[in-house]
């Protein structure tokens, strides 16, 4: 049974935050684009998917699995640009900035307010020598695939070191997609507060991910408000 509602809708750093705001400064390797051009009838591509994302904030999503155990978390805003996978694009001054780990400035709120005022935009997302490595996620990031209620199966456990990988989540949710792979959703433990949190959001063309891991069937999922209401629910 399916059930559906709709969802209501300093120093150092400093230098480098001057540098940002400077008439003068590289626009991130792009060119330099009248404000014209910013005038637009439809919405820039990146914030549209920032604009989805945030409808599921401090939303909990709860998948029970068929041996038992329950999988469970809540969207956070500040893991919008690790699930994006922004911060892979190195070759942007705006992003070096942000993985700058002494930079207490450019961090996720800063940046997603120049998303808002449109001055960190899908074309310098796409222009990036780097973009290829994010490509895949970056397109199939959407509230539907976000809350998907086709991922019917999990990894539990994962192993990263089986395909010397580099993710740290302990559950891999995944979705076969006709003739075009796998979406994942990546799932982790904080190790200090061992509350779980979307670690990361992908698409892979082969199972790579899955084949040798431990798979369980997902039985159901539910998504419910900051209130607790359920937006939605199934059952496979």
């Amino acid at each position: 049974m399916r059930v559906r509602l709709t969802l209501p809708n300093r120093c150092n750093a400093e230098k480098q935050v001057a540098l940002l705001k400077s008439s003068n400064a590289p626009d991130f390797g792009q060119e330099h684009f009248s404000s014209s051009l910013y005038r637009r009838t439809t919405m820039d591509t990146l914030l549209q998917k920032y604009n989805d994302y945030i409808r599921l904030k401090n939303c909990r999503a709860e998948y029970q699995l068929s041996n038992g155990l329950i999988i469970q978390f809540t969207y956070k805003e500040e893991n919008f640009i690790h699930l994006l996978g922004l911060h892979k694009l190195t070759d942007i001054q705006l992003i070096q900035f942000f993985n700058d780990k002494n930079n207490k400035v450019v961090q996720t709120k800063y940046i997603i307010k120049r998303i808002k005022n449109n001055r960190f935009t899908d074309s310098m997302v796409k222009a990036s020598t780097f973009y290829h490595t994010i490509a895949s996620r970056y397109e199939s990031f959407s509230y539907d695939n976000l809350t998907t209620l086709n991922y019917t199966d999990a990894v539990i456990d994962f192993d990263p070191a089986l395909i010397h990988s580099k993710i740290k989540s302990n559950y891999l949710l995944f979705e076969q997609k006709a003739d075009t792979g796998y979406n994942h959703l990546g799932i982790a433990a904080d190790p200090v507060t061992n509350r779980t949190y979307i670690e990361t959001f992908f698409h892979q063309e082969t199972d790579m991910y899955i084949s040798g891991q431990q798979i369980v069937k997902v039985k159901s999922f539910t998504l419910y408000t900051p209130e607790n209401d359920i937006i939605v629910t199934d059952s496979f």
